[in-house]
C-alpha cells in the first residue's frame, strides 16, 4: 500500500511537472507583453513551481519513512506475538503430552 502512495505522489509531481512545462510554452506563445517580461515572469513561476515540486517530493519521501518505520515497528509487533503464541501453544501441548503419559502409566 505504502508502495502504491509513493508511486501516486511520484507520478503526481510528473505530472506538474509536465503540466507546468506545457503551460510554460503557451503562455510563451500566446503571451501578449513583451518576450523579455513574459520570460521574467515564466522564470519566477518556474521556479515556484519547482519548490513547490520539491517540496511535495520532500514530504512524500518524509511520508514514505513514516509508513515504513511503522510497518517495520509492526511487523516486530505481529512476529513477537506469534512467538509468544507459539511458546504457549507449545507449553500447552508439553503439558498436555506429559498428562497424557502420566494417565496410561497409572
Amino acid at each position: 500500500m505504502a508502495d502504491r502512495d509513493i508511486q501516486d505522489s511520484i507520478t503526481f509531481i510528473a505530472g506538474l511537472t509536465v503540466g507546468t512545462l506545457i503551460g510554460a510554452t503557451t503562455a510563451l506563445l500566446l503571451a501578449p507583453q513583451s518576450g523579455k517580461r513574459t520570460r521574467r515572469e515564466l522564470a519566477r513561476k518556474a521556479e515556484r513551481l519547482g519548490d513547490d515540486a520539491g517540496e511535495r517530493l520532500r514530504d512524500a519521501r518524509d511520508e514514505a519513512s513514516r509508513m515504513a518505520d511503522r510497518t517495520r515497528s509492526e511487523t516486530r509487533r505481529l512476529a513477537r506475538d506469534a512467538r509468544r503464541k507459539v511458546d504457549e501453544t507449545s507449553d500447552r501441548l508439553s503439558d498436555a503430552v506429559e498428562r497424557s503419559r502420566d494417565r496410561l502409566r497409572s
